[in-house]
């Protein structure tokens, strides 16, 4: 009878801890998906994108890009992108409008098109968060430099406005980061793709 009991209460104590176990399981796997497919942490987010408007780029930067549009009858537009070869945070770009009429073709080869006709205007902005951009316009020429943007991708555009024309160099560097990796956390979980951490389309 003694065993009979001492028995029960054993069977009774195994079903708990399995009940426990279960519990446990359970609760493992629901904070588990929350997740998954992160590298850990909370994603942060891109520095403030900070920069001015400039009357040119400094001589000092390197020519990066030369961007013109595609229009076959002017006015047209031209878009230099330059990069600090010693700091590569530091960008600017400068948007010309070029003359109405090729110097090469006679007064009434193109209708003329008078110099205050649209805005030239240049920006500069974060590929990934174009609510981050800092532009400058002008009549003929405008420039905008950046600062502190490091390795992430920045887009450049430049256009006159109520033309239509506008040309887009869609990264400035490249290879270049998307966003801001994660912070990661004490015990890592499995890393995101390269897809998921850099992106290589506009």
């Amino acid at each position: 009878m003694a065993e009979d009991s001492t028995d029960a209460a054993f069977g009774f104590i195994l079903f708990i801890l399995f009940l426990a176990l279960l519990g446990f399981a359970a609760g493992g796997m629901g904070s588990s998906s929350s997740t998954a497919g992160t590298t850990g942490g909370t994603t942060q987010s891109l520095p403030p994108l900070a920069g001015s408007a400039v009357s040119s780029c400094p001589g000092s930067l390197r020519l990066q890009q030369d961007e013109t549009d595609s229009a076959t009858s002017p006015p047209s537009l031209n878009l230099k992108v330059y990069v600090d070869p010693m700091d590569p945070g530091r960008k600017c770009a400068t948007a010309t409008r070029n003359p109405t009429t090729p110097t090469s073709a006679p007064p009434s080869a193109f209708p003329s098109t008078p110099p205050s006709a649209g805005t030239v205007k240049v920006t500069l902005a974060y590929t990934a968060d174009k609510t981050q951009m800092v532009s400058n316009t002008g009549n003929q020429v405008a420039s905008v430099q950046v600062n502190g943007t490091d390795n992430f991708c920045v887009s450049a555009v430049a256009q006159i406005s109520g033309t239509g024309i506008r040309v887009i160099v869609p990264k400035v560097v490249e290879p270049c980061m998307m966003t801001v990796p994660a912070m990661q956390s004490v015990t890592p979980l499995p890393a995101a793709t390269d897809k998921e951490d850099r992106e290589d389309g506009y």
